[in-house]
């Protein structure tokens, strides 16, 4: 019975020394938890004892956007003839009206087209047999030629290689041609060249060119859309029917082999569908800034919006870097609202008071003193400030005492960072 006992008691003591081991741990985890937040307030006071130099800077109040391009332009084809075009004017090239912009290939033409590429073959075959010193023209296009060869090796794109690969053609034809007038050259080799020179000119009388019914921009990237994302009807910018358009962000328009078109240089659109506290209360007539991807920055001014349940669509009007986005009809851009400069200070430099007056605290050796500040602008993290003058503070009911010992922010004040009012008397 004595043993029996003796075995009960042990099993206690055992109970008991696991129960004061786990209350151990939890005591030393507790205490280093406790460690640990007493360390981070510390921190925290330290930061919040953390100053700041003011600077001069800018802010703006932005947002990135998706939109649509509407241009003013005219899509010139002619369905009777289908061997493709010729190429007057190069891509991106302003014309004037009635200027010829490109060419079509008649029968008669793609069969002369093709004997042409058979004497190109052969007076490049002469050449390599002939010393030829190159003149300041021959040495431009070829300097010109080795440029875009060099700038081809680094394109993935199918339409760029086509691009690049017509304008290196148009470059060879020039060359070609120069040769024919060097008195270096054989008779042989200006016969080849004569005789190409002819076959070009026929090509030239068979064929019919087009010509450009308006002054603007030559382009050859048709997506089909000139004639539905025009500049004659807004009201019918609906943010259902510009994404029925399936468009996608950034895609290069595709060139054509049939046709041509001018896009006015002076002015284009761009319908917006937004949302923003700042597009939802913008009006026809304000004046906005836009950032492309390429970090061009340029004027634009609201002049057309239509209103949906939750958003609008906005239609910006731009007159300038029309050549920047005759690629596209759907970007990514930024919308800037507002721009200030002047004396730049992080939000969490500023504070209220009761009365919703704003202030910043000024550290001078170990003195602190409050400065009232005007916010000018801001955005998430940053704001503009100023100093009020005599007439604004005496609106704000501040009495000529308080008004003539009223101290002023400065550029390189020493400010508080997370400040509060009752550290200053």
């Amino acid at each position: 019975m004595k043993e029996k006992n003796n075995k009960k008691i042990k099993k206690e003591q055992n109970r008991n020394e696991k129960l004061n081991r786990k209350r151990l741990v939890i005591a030393l985890i507790s205490a280093a938890a406790i460690i640990y937040i007493l360390y981070a307030v510390i921190l925290l006071k330290k930061d919040e004892t953390d100053t700041i130099f003011v600077e001069q800077g800018t802010i703006h109040q932005e947002e990135t956007v998706v939109g649509y391009i509407i241009r003013n332009e005219q899509v010139i084809k002619n369905e009777e003839y289908q061997n493709g075009i010729i190429q007057i004017a190069d891509e991106g090239e302003k014309v004037h009206k009635d200027e010829a912009i490109f060419q079509y290939y008649s029968d008669e033409a793609k069969e002369l087209s093709n004997q042409i590429v058979g004497l190109d073959l052969l007076i490049q075959e002469k050449l390599k047999t002939e010393n030829i010193t190159s003149n300041a023209d021959i040495k431009l296009i070829e300097t010109q030629i080795e440029e875009k060869i060099e700038n081809l090796r680094n394109l993935t794109n199918t339409q760029e290689l086509t691009e690049y690969s017509n304008t290196i053609k148009k470059l060879l034809e020039k060359k070609i041609s120069t040769l024919g007038e060097i008195n270096g050259a054989t008779n042989e080799l200006k016969e080849l060249i004569k005789q190409r020179n002819d076959l070009s000119n026929q090509i030239s009388n068979s064929t019919k060119y087009l010509t450009a019914p308006m002054s603007g921009i030559v382009s050859y990237k048709i997506d089909g859309l000139e004639s539905e994302l025009t500049t004659q009807d807004f009201n019918k910018l609906s943010a259902e029917y510009l994404k029925s358009l399936n468009l996608k962000t950034g895609q290069i328009i595709s060139t054509s082999s049939e046709a041509g078109k001018v896009i006015e240089n002076f002015k284009y659109y761009i319908a917006v569908p937004m949302n923003s506290k700042e597009a939802m209360s913008s009006e026809l007539g304000d004046k906005i800034k836009i950032r492309l991807s390429t970090n061009d920055e340029t004027n634009a001014e609201i002049v057309h919006i239509n209103e949906e349940d939750d958003e609008r669509i906005i239609i910006i009007k731009i007159d300038r870097l029309t050549e920047k986005l005759i690629n596209y009809r759907k970007i990514s851009f930024d919308v800037i609202w507002s721009s200030d400069s002047g004396l730049k200070v992080p939000n969490k430099a500023i504070i209220k008071d009761e009365k919703g007056l704003t202030y910043v605290i000024r550290k001078r050796s170990e003195y602190l003193t409050k400065l009232l500040v005007k916010v000018v602008n801001e955005n998430e993290n940053y704001s503009i400030v100023t100093t009020y003058n005599t007439e604004e503070l005496t609106n704000l009911g501040f009495t000529q005492e308080e008004i003539s010992d009223y101290k002023k922010i400065k550029l390189y004040d020493e400010i508080l960072l997370y400040p509060s009012l009752e550290e200053v008397q």
